[in-house]
Order: structure tokens, then sequence, then C-alpha cells
């Protein structure tokens, strides 16, 4: 039945392997964040491939990734819920933890829950790169590190942020973009050490952004989430051919007016999109292109969603193939950010 969300396991594994290699050549950490496929399968390839752990949002989706093997988890949203720092402290008895911060109450809530329950978490200050949306301002992050540094149960692990796109201009200056955000943390981290405070990692978030990132000295990890499946959005940015996406949406024409075509899985596309740029690859299901004049109701065609996303949260079973035909099914982690 359609439309099902498909995996192409060849395509998978090059992807990984290959950003993995980029990385690994400018002599950088990987870590995997798993909000582009939320597998713990996907995860468990990554982890495999040289990815130091993967980056989550909550303790109870984390739980999952252990079950296979994963021991290193970074909780990649400064939450200052209180009840959560009892969470990411027994998560730590189970394996290395380190957790966003954006403001003094979360790091005297995760030092007494650390302490009451004997583990220690690493901390990293998130910095506001210019989103607006989560982080500490540069200028402020000095001081909540040292806040961190002297606080019982916690170590000042390190500095991070992620470097988003929001609109078409920024995406054609991507790199340069990350290279700036890059700098700005450097700097930032730089300034921690000099107040005599450890900052051991600067963690930089972002695949396409990824190139300018890697130039800068001082980068001690990066933290991609898209990179192991990639989309339709990087695929019209001229990040990665069409051929290297290793999602898709299966899907059947219900309807056809000139040049546009109705499918069952509109509903499921819609929105799913980049920041940068609207629509879908459609592809015929053996990845040549599409002659939508030629295409009839019924007909099978293979859409590359504009953003892996959304589109995994709303249909989170995943069809694994392989040279085209099915081997396992993967259910994919959609869990209430409460968990």
């Amino acid at each position: 039945m359609t439309p099902r969300v498909t995996v192409d396991l060849a395509r998978l594994d090059a992807n990984v392997a290959r950003y993995g290699r980029r990385v690994a050549e400018a002599g950088v950490a990987l870590r995997a964040h798993v909000k582009g496929h939320r597998s713990p399968e996907i995860a468990a390839r990554q982890v495999a491939a040289g990815a130091v752990g993967v980056a989550v949002h909550s303790a109870a989706e984390a739980e999952a990734y252990l079950a296979v093997g994963v021991t290193d988890v970074a909780v990649a949203w400064p939450w200052r819920d209180a009840w959560r720092w009892t969470r990411f402290a027994q998560l730590a008895r189970h394996c290395a933890v380190t957790v966003h911060v954006d403001h003094p109450d979360a790091v005297a809530g995760l030092g007494a829950a650390a302490e009451a329950h004997g583990v220690e978490l690493g901390v990293r200050v998130e910095v506001d790169t210019g989103l607006h949306r989560v982080g500490v301002d540069p200028d402020a992050a000095v001081g909540l590190a040292a806040t961190v540094a002297k606080t019982g149960g916690l170590r000042m692990a390190g500095v991070t942020g992620y470097v988003g796109i929001t609109d078409p201009a920024a995406a054609r200056d991507r790199t340069d973009l990350g290279r700036r955000q890059a700098r700005l943390l450097v700097s930032v981290a730089e300034r921690i050490r000099a107040a005599g405070s450890p900052c051991p990692a600067v963690s930089v978030g972002g695949t396409p952004t990824l190139a300018g990132v890697l130039d800068v000295a001082g980068v001690t990890e990066v933290c991609a989430g898209a990179y192991a499946l990639l989309d339709g959005g990087f695929a019209r940015l001229g990040e990665c051919e069409p051929g290297a996406v290793a999602i898709s949406v299966t899907t059947t024409v219900t309807g056809t007016d000139g040049q546009v075509l109705r499918t069952d899985a509109d509903e499921l596309l819609a929105g799913a999109d980049q920041t940068w740029m609207s629509g879908v690859v459609l592809t015929a299901p053996d990845g040549g292109p599409v002659d939508a004049g030629s295409v009839a109701v019924g007909d099978e065609l293979r859409v590359l969603p504009g953003h892996v996303c959304p589109v995994v949260a709303r249909r989170p079973l995943l069809h694994v193939l392989d040279a085209g035909e099915p081997v396992a099914r993967w259910q994919a982690i959609v869990r209430p950010d409460r968990a």
C-alpha cells in the first residue's frame, strides 16, 4: 500500500561512510543528531561507522538508543523543566550524558540532581548563534560557564551552538555562514578558558554548513542530523545528487491536471519543506526523471521529500530496501517531549 516511507540501505551506508570520512579527515569528532531519522537502527550504523555518540531531545528517547549499544548521549535542547533534571541524572547511571544549558536555574537543578543520584553530568553551554530561539548571548556565556564549573555534580564540558539556515540567501551563503558561526563559538570557548573555566569541546550543529565549520581551527565536534538520509531539499540545494538521498516516499498518482500531479502522499508531504526552498523531487521508481504529461492515475512514483524530519515524524514506519528488495521494517521513535 502507498504512501510508504522507504530507506535505501546502500545509500544510507554510503552517506554515513562519506560524511564520517569527511569529518575524520578534518580531525573533528562527529555526533549523530537523531532528529532526522529517529531510528535506533540507523544510529547504531552511525556509531559503528565512527560517530562518537548521539544527540537526542529527551531522556526517554535516549533509552532506546542505549538498547542498541550507544554509550554517549547529548541532550541537545536546553530544557528548563525541573522534573527533567532527575531524568537526566538517572540516564547518567547507564551512559555518558552531556546536557545543554542556557540558564543558571538549569545549572543549579542539574547539579542537585546529579549529586542526589551519585553521578556526574557533563554540561555544555548553549550559545545563541543568531537564531534567537534558545541559547545564551555570547557575552553572557563566560559567566554561565563559571557557574557550571563551580557546581557540584557537573563537569564543564564545552560550548555548543546550532547554525541554522533560515532563508534562500543564507542557503547560498551556507559555507561562509558555517565558518562565521564556528569562529564565534571558538572565540567564546577561548574567552571561557581565559577566565579560568575549562572548556574542552566546541560542538557546532548543522549538516548543510558543514564545509565552512570544518574550515575553522578549534572546532572539536560537529553535530549533524540529516547526513545519513539526506532529502530533496539537500538535492535541490546542490549538497548532494538525487541519487544519494536514502529516504523516499513511494506514492500512487490519484489525479493529473496538466503538469500538476496529485498523489496519495500529498497530505503526508504538505509543509515538509526546508526553510530555504519548498517542493519535492519526483522521480520514477527507478530514480529516473518524470515526465508529468506521460503519468497516469494509478502509476507509482518515488518522491524525495523536501525535509526529512517531519516526514519521519508523521510516518515513522520505515520500509528498508536492499537492491530494491524489502529486507526490514524499522520503527522510528516518535514520543512526546513529556517523556
